[in-house]
């Protein structure tokens, strides 16, 4: 019988391409939740490493969440599908949530990239100087994505400065950087950092993205503190008259993507 004419067609009547379709659709948490360990082919199509190498472990949030039902959502997708599937993540996309019990006791031996994603700058700093984190900052991580969500602009520009440098300076792999704000108001302000101009921030990034507050911190970028860097792409809040001393003539090679913001 054709299984379009039935009007009690069954999800498992459908072929897998049109189940993997279906899957691909749906927020990866919630699909996992949901259907691994239903039976042994919704198994087999939802811990594909195909689907599963870049890990989304973002929640997308409606009227039904709550943090209690977050938190046990969470908790089962980390003690019972993560341990079965270790091998196969080389990204993850994090939120401060799912952010300690991801690596309190798996080893992720092919991960590479991370992502995070909803952070305070001071949270992600107390999570970046977790032993497993820096474990795996200092040998196998080569590309993060910072995205963070600024709340009160004028306490976290030293935070998030901080948070910054802690990745530049932790992460001995580390090639290719994005750093940015959900907030539009003000960007970070490296030079608040008080790191010396000739002081090297890291040996290996070649691409950096981020959004900085004033053209002095765009300079500091390109005086030499990063000397493998070959890719620049800034968006700078506010460009003025440069007051720094700071040498930017050191020969990179840099393509710049300049967008100053109207406040």
């Amino acid at each position: 019988m054709d299984i379009l004419n039935n009007n009690d067609i069954n999800i498992l009547d459908l072929p897998d391409e049109m189940l993997r379709n279906i899957f691909n659709k749906l927020n990866m948490v919630d699909m996992l939740y949901s259907l691994v360990d239903v039976n042994q082919r919704f198994d087999r199509l939802a811990l594909d490493s195909l689907y599963i190498h870049h890990f989304d472990l973002v929640i997308k949030r409606d009227d039904i969440h709550n943090f209690s039902v977050d938190t046990h959502i969470i908790d089962r997708i980390c003690s019972k599908i993560l341990p079965r599937i270790n091998d196969k993540v080389t990204k993850f996309t994090l939120e401060p949530l799912s952010m300690e019990r991801v690596f309190s006791t798996v080893h992720y031996p092919q991960l590479y990239s991370l992502s995070f994603v909803n952070f305070q700058p001071k949270i992600l700093s107390q999570y970046l100087s977790d032993k497993t984190m820096i474990r795996l900052l200092e040998n196998q991580i080569t590309h993060i994505t910072v995205d963070i969500k600024i709340e009160n602009v004028e306490k976290t520009n030293r935070s998030e400065s901080n948070t910054l440098l802690t990745i530049l300076f932790v992460s001995k792999c580390l090639s290719d950087l994005t750093y940015l704000q959900k907030s539009s108001g003000k960007y970070i302000t490296i030079l608040s950092s008080n790191i010396s101009y000739t002081h090297c921030l890291s040996s290996t990034l070649t691409k950096l993205t981020i959004n900085v507050n004033t053209f002095d911190d765009c300079l500091y970028l390109l005086n030499g503190c990063l000397p493998s860097l070959s890719t620049l792409i800034i968006r700078i809040s506010q460009i003025n008259r440069s007051s720094s001393m700071i040498d930017n003539t050191v020969s990179i090679n840099v393509i710049i993507e300049w967008k100053q913001i109207c406040l």
